[in-house]
């Protein structure tokens, strides 16, 4: 039988590439588009899959695409697809479409912290020697995708309503707080969505916080803490909250105290959280993932307990995110002494769907006078250097520039 094919668009995601290789194995020629060359993207033309950084009419005699949120419809792949009549499906749905060869589906949604409770569930199962693959947003230590096996633990992602896609075994929301109003339009939107998502599932997990209490009538299992002696590596109060709530499902699933202690002891988190990267000159360095106004208020508040007097060089990740919480915002950065702002790392969006980092320094400046607006690689090593400890925070590529510090310092040692 003649082999399918299959185009990938934005294949050098986290997510994506690990579909792509899913689908591969299952004996799709598999072709993929991204806009720039990354690790994954390497590793996936390591693996025998051809990808290209532009248009390649080659990519259209395909039987199927699927494509990430940020692939908009003016996608010149998307238009001459659409003209061939190829059919086009969202990521959501291809993950949905793999999820069914697996016995049962933990999918973990929130605000906050699906990334290291999704984790933490995955790093327990696989402690407890069971089957488990696993689909996070996030680099995942010893991370596999094998179809057919017994768990599958999934970061369930709200925007643009993807996890409604899914219909999990297994539901957890770590807690619900105002995000992507670009796809939902009002908070009551929101809401509704995360209470859908609990509807699709046959069991329903949810930390005990104000944020979640309106789930209540659903019959959920709601967590309040555990009674576990441990000794994790995680720091922070809020990630308290995320071992708890992975402990409650793991405990579901027939797992020994003893596994779930060992497991989470062990746990040195996912990358960009809270994460030490090395030194520039005499700072050091941090990054940190934190890019809503309370996960930036959760790790400052931690970082700055660990590292008095630092600097925050805060990255604002989408236009319309830092309008719509603005308040939010300016009550954090007004609060944070040592305060660079970063420019904004648009994603998807275009300037007229809000507020530019430019913009939100000029307000939070009217309060905090301390605050400086960076633009630079070259600027930034220039305040960087006069810290002791530094953290670059965002969602966006304001990691890239920690990293090119670093770099720039192998340079100057060799």
């Amino acid at each position: 039988m003649e082999s399918k094919t299959i185009l990938f668009l934005g294949i050098g995601g986290v997510s994506m590439h690990q579909l792509a290789i899913a689908y591969k194995k299952q004996g799709y020629i598999v072709y993929g588009y991204d806009m720039k060359h990354s690790a994954y993207t390497d590793y996936l033309t390591d693996l025998g899959i051809k990808i290209s950084f532009k248009f390649n009419k080659d990519f259209l005699f395909v039987d199927k695409c699927i494509k990430t949120g940020a692939i908009k419809d003016n996608n010149k792949f998307v238009v001459a697809l659409k003209k061939l009549n190829v059919p086009i499906i969202d990521r959501a749905e291809a993950l949905t479409e793999l999820a069914q060869q697996f016995k049962c589906v933990i999918a973990v949604a929130g605000t906050h912290g699906k990334s290291t409770t999704a984790s933490l569930i995955y790093e327990i199962l696989r402690e407890a020697h069971k089957k488990v693959s696993c689909h996070i947003g996030a680099d995942v230590f010893a991370a596999r995708f094998n179809l057919g096996d017994d768990f599958l633990v999934v970061e369930a992602c709200e925007y643009n309503k993807s996890f409604l896609h899914l219909s999990p075994n297994i539901a957890v929301v770590t807690n619900v707080e105002a995000d992507h109003i670009d796809s939902y339009k009002s908070m009551f939107n929101l809401r509704a969505a995360f209470a859908l998502f609990l509807k699709r599932a046959q069991t329903r997990f949810v930390y005990c916080e104000k944020s979640t209490k309106y789930l209540a009538k659903l019959n959920v299992n709601y967590i309040t803490g555990h009674n576990l002696q441990i000794s994790p590596k995680l720091l922070g109060a809020y990630n308290k909250k995320n071992i708890a709530t992975a402990i409650a499902v793991c405990k579901f699933l027939s797992v020994d105290d003893s596994t779930i202690i060992k497991a989470i002891n062990s746990f040195k988190g996912v990358p960009r959280r809270y994460e030490f990267l090395g030194k520039f000159k005499q700072t050091k360095i941090f990054i940190d993932y934190a890019h809503h106004p309370t996960e930036i208020k959760a790790f400052v508040d931690e970082f700055l307990t660990q590292n008095k007097n630092a600097l925050i060089v805060f990255q604002p990740h989408t236009f319309s995110r830092t309008k719509y919480l603005l308040k939010d915002f300016l009550t954090v950065l007004t609060g944070i002494k040592n305060l660079c702002i970063f420019k904004e790392y648009p994603a998807r969006e275009k300037k007229n769907m809000g507020l530019s980092a430019h913009e939100l320094y000029c307000l939070v400046k009217q309060k905090n006078k301390n605050v400086k607006y960076l633009a630079t690689f070259h600027a930034t090593a220039k305040q960087v250097e006069k810290f002791s400890a530094v953290a670059f925070v965002g969602a966006g590529d304001i990691n890239n520039v920690a990293l090119k510090l670093l770099n720039l310092q192998k340079t100057v040692d060799k």
